[in-house]
């Protein structure tokens, strides 16, 4: 049964992505002539006026083929209506080119607030990066204070609590550059000698900071659900620079098997705790889609910020020769994640 939710979960997710570049498409005035959930053979297909629909066997991935976009048209397609300039992807306005391609990653993001939002309904109360109290013994009373709120730790944004622990987890034990807000002013702090030590006598090392729960009304939600949203964003942010960095391993990603492996995981332990998996996994996606990589949309975005500069449009040729070696090397990147996921599963 889990498996079945992960295979519903990746479906969900490309499904939306790919209904964002359809729509911009279709409210550009560009021709669409198929919209795909999935890869390899057809289960289920169906032509609706000059688009046709279909759900394919591997639910890894999904495309808005239209007209003029670097792709071979379909064979049913006549071919005095691809001479045609109506409908042309390539022929409309930079700007609906824009939207078109941001569309799917925008989508996405949505997607994870609005699931955020929707476990979030239940709750009256969230934790919030206020400090309600220090342990005893705590050396730093005098700069810190009961009641600041953290907003920057060594650059990094507090968004919300979850972000107080990666924040100090990167930072290591140097000492902190932190801004906060007190009384409603943000002050900087900066080479605060924030430490780790045992405070309790167990062992334990820790920083000695307590935060509290604020109550969540009415338009709080919201605000909690997009502010989790962006600190998701800038996770998958910090990850890419802390893989560029050396801080991590290219056998820390995490491919579809592990990520579908993580849904089924979460499935079972709390419907809850899925679904705000999901939210995580579609905002990484917004933010991954979005890299200038050849193949990707990210890729596409940046050739068009090469036209805008240049005034002039580029020979879709080299773009479709760059994004054929960017899926290739996407397709390895794929394969060695993958096996990445399957060697955790058997060390497991």
């Amino acid at each position: 049964m889990t498996l079945i939710y992960a295979i519903l979960v990746f479906g969900l997710i490309i499904f939306v992505h790919e209904l964002g570049h359809f729509i911009a498409a279709k409210s550009a005035g560009i021709t669409v002539y198929e919209f795909t959930i999935g890869f390899g053979p057809a289960i289920v297909k169906k032509k609706i006026g000059e688009t046709l629909y279909a759900i394919r066997l591997l639910p890894v991935g999904g495309a808005v083929v239209m007209k003029d976009e670097n792709e071979e048209p379909p064979e049913s397609i006549d071919p005095q209506e691809v001479l045609s300039d109506e409908g042309s992807f390539q022929k409309a306005s930079w700007l609906r080119r824009f939207t078109v391609v941001v569309a799917g990653s925008f989508m996405n993001f949505v997607t994870g607030v609005l699931l955020v939002l929707f476990v979030m309904l239940p709750a009256t109360h969230v934790a919030q990066p206020v400090i309600s109290e220090f342990a005893e013994g705590f050396p730093l009373e005098d700069t810190l204070h009961v009641g600041d709120r953290l907003v920057k730790v060594n650059g990094f944004r507090i968004f919300t609590y979850n972000d107080v622990s990666m924040a100090l987890q990167l930072a290591g034990d140097e000492p902190f550059d932190l801004v906060i807000e007190r009384d409603g002013e943000k002050i900087r702090l900066e080479d605060v000698p924030l430490e780790r030590r045992d405070y309790d006598g167990n062992g334990q090392l820790r920083y000695g900071l307590s935060f509290g729960y604020e109550e969540l009304k009415g338009f709080d939600k919201v605000k909690y659900a997009f502010n989790n949203a962006i600190s998701f964003f800038q996770s998958a942010y910090k990850s890419i620079g802390m893989l560029i960095g050396g801080q991590a391993k290219g056998s820390d990603l995490m491919g579809t098997v592990g990520i579908a492996t993580e849904i089924s995981n979460r499935a079972e332990e709390s419907m809850r705790e899925m679904w705000y998996f999901v939210a995580y996994i579609s905002v990484n996606l917004s933010f991954v889609n979005m890299l200038p990589i050849p193949g990707l949309d990210g890729g596409k975005l940046f050739f068009m910020l090469i036209e805008l500069v240049m005034r002039r449009k580029l020979d879709p040729k080299w773009e479709t020769y760059c994004s054929y070696i960017g899926l290739f090397l996407v397709l390895l990147l794929f394969v060695f994640v993958t096996y990445n996921d399957i060697m955790r599963l058997i060390r497991a």
